[in-house]
């Protein structure tokens, strides 16, 4: 018995013992415990959680309180507004273009044939303020100038065309300042053979004759070549006279052009006028001037004793058939471009004497589009609205490129007009559409905040922190399709008063189809550069109207252009042979993969 009593003793102290977790009590006892424990050790975590969802809540009601604060003390606080366009000023583009309103007050006639068919290859707009009628003239003068396009360009070409099989294998300009070549008397030597040509060379001979240069032409344009690059060295009036000279050779007389196009307008008047014997209306000439008994005004000019008389044909005359008579025959001319000059309304000082010149202006040339709106320069993003939009109401699909530029940029035509005809010969075998819009892009431009900053943008105009890539406006091409895209878009955009920004930039993004800016070599708008640079370039800006000229008689010069073209494939050598430098790799922050 006792031996069981001890094994029932010990089961029993076994299943009782302590140490087991069997027991109801002490489990529940370890149970409180070890809840205890955890919340002793989550406490912290659960103050700072509290702690941090407090501070957010108090930074949040804070930024919120701010916010209107903050507008409120920013529209109180004085803001530098940009002339004419304050922060109440509406911006809406629609107001001051007025599409379907007709607002020109002048414009030239004829420009834009009316004829698809017919299509003019350039139209070149010329943003021009109301009083700059000296660089109008210039401009008319020299690379606008349809007769200084012909020389120029023969020159041009035949120049490209000597050079046009160069390997870049040698020099072909010496390392020598062009200032110093013509103190040791090398550069007119070098002008002479390359003229007259060197050998049996016949071909320098032609192009002399057919660009109608001689020795005297030479000598002459040497003489006012030098005056022109030393200009204190000289007399101005023997400078002047020097010119003028000049301009005499180059400006001959070319009937030509009469001898073709009078057998043609004989022509058309035969078949459109009525063969009447009596074109002339019979009349008594006392009966007429001493009589007086038929004031009939014959519009007698009494300087000259001419009576001019009408001639009596059908009274429903078409010029329009006349002139397409003498189009079918008359042969096609080289020049494919006209040049129009765009202004505004003048400011109010000495407006009405300002306007009287612009009308007289019209009159004589007919080459002005005048718009109802002031001319500044704070609206000259409105300015280049109303080109895109004339030339969407006026010429539609009858000009293939618009090139807008300023009246302080002189534009090499003959250069231009190649690089656009192959864009025009590669673009065509597509078959689509042609948004074309180049120039000089600008990309990472920053708003300008310095108030007495030309480029200073205020908040309110643009809130960006960078601006869209757009166009230098000195001068870019752009195509008629993207003309009308670019003048839609326009509308439906809040007005900026940087034209370039605003046109090249943001309507280019906003336009249907979106347009992308691209960069053409040739366009700078950067000043400085002799007639040489131009030569090299599409385009050269802030060039005067003396150095306009300048510029103009040279590029006339085969010798000098010669030169110019020997320069620029010499320094497009040494690019080439110049080591290019390893590109940096950009940190990933930059690149934005962080």
């Amino acid at each position: 018995m006792a031996r069981d009593d001890t094994q029932w003793d010990d089961d029993v102290c076994q299943y009782s013992s302590r140490e087991s977790d069997d027991s109801p009590l002490l489990y529940r006892h370890d149970r409180s415990r070890l809840v205890r424990e955890k919340a002793d050790r989550r406490w912290p975590v659960t103050i700072i959680a509290k702690f941090s969802l407090f501070s957010t809540a108090m930074i949040l009601f804070c930024v919120f309180m701010y916010i209107p604060v903050y507008n409120r003390a920013n529209d109180q606080m004085p803001k530098v507004a940009v002339v004419g366009w304050s922060i109440h000023t509406n911006r809406d583009t629609k107001i001051y273009v007025q599409p379907n309103n007709v607002t020109t007050i002048h414009e030239p006639i004829y420009i834009c044939p009316k004829k698809n068919r017919e299509k003019l290859f350039l139209l070149i707009v010329v943003c021009s303020s109301t009083t700059n009628f000296e660089r109008r003239v210039a401009i008319r003068e020299t690379w606008g100038n349809s007769t200084n396009f012909v020389e120029s360009a023969k020159i041009f070409h035949a120049v490209h065309e000597k050079y046009k099989n160069y390997n870049y294998s040698y020099d072909l300009y010496a390392e020598m300042n062009y200032t110093d070549r013509r103190r040791r008397g090398v550069e007119p030597e070098e002008r002479v053979r390359v003229t007259e040509g060197v050998g049996n060379n016949t071909k320098d001979f032609e192009l002399k004759d057919e660009v109608g240069l001689d020795k005297t032409d030479s000598a002459v344009v040497d003489k006012a070549t030098e005056a022109l690059e030393d200009k204190y060295s000289v007399n101005q009036e023997e400078l002047q006279r020097t010119v003028i000279a000049t301009k005499n050779i180059h400006r001959k007389r070319d009937l030509t052009s009469f001898n073709r196009i009078l057998p043609e307008l004989a022509k058309a008047l035969s078949v459109t006028m009525t063969t009447d014997d009596k074109m002339l209306p019979e009349f008594d000439m006392n009966k007429e001037i001493g009589g007086q008994e038929n004031e009939v005004d014959y519009n007698y000019d009494y300087d000259t004793n001419i009576m001019k008389i009408p001639p009596r044909g059908e009274e429903n005359f078409d010029l329009e058939n006349v002139i397409a008579k003498i189009k079918e025959n008359y042969p096609k001319s080289d020049v494919n471009f006209k040049v129009v000059f765009l202004l505004g309304l003048p400011a109010n000082d000495n407006s009405s004497e300002v306007q009287d010149k612009i009308d007289e202006e019209v009159d004589k040339y007919g080459d002005i589009i005048q718009e109802g709106f002031i001319d500044s320069y704070n609206n000259l993003t409105l300015k280049s609205i109303m080109m895109l939009k004339w030339v969407t109401n006026n010429c539609g699909d009858s000009v293939r490129y618009i090139l807008k530029t300023d009246d302080d940029m002189y534009i090499n035509v003959p250069n231009l007009m190649t690089n656009l005809q192959n864009r025009s010969n590669i673009h065509d075998q597509t078959k689509e559409k042609e948004y074309l819009l180049i120039g000089d892009l600008i990309c990472g431009a920053r708003p300008v905040l310095d108030t007495s900053n030309k480029w200073y943008s205020p908040r309110y105009m643009y809130s960006g922190r960078i601006y869209p890539r757009y166009l230098s406006g000195t001068g870019y091409v752009l195509s008629t399709p993207t003309a009308h895209a670019l003048y839609q878009a326009a509308l439906r955009t809040h007005y900026f008063h940087l034209e370039d920004i605003f046109i090249t930039g943001m309507c280019s993004l906003r336009a249907t189809p979106r347009i992308t800016p691209r960069d053409e070599p040739g366009f700078s708008y950067n000043g400085g550069g002799g007639a040489c640079a131009v030569h090299s370039k599409l385009t050269a800006h802030r060039v005067t109207p003396y150095r306009m000229k300048r510029v103009a008689m040279l590029l006339r010069d085969l010798g000098y252009v010669d030169r110019c073209e020997r320069l620029r494939l010499t320094q497009v050598r040494k690019d080439r042979l110049r080591p290019k430098k390893p590109t940096k790799k950009l940190p990933k922050i930059a690149l934005g993969l962080i």
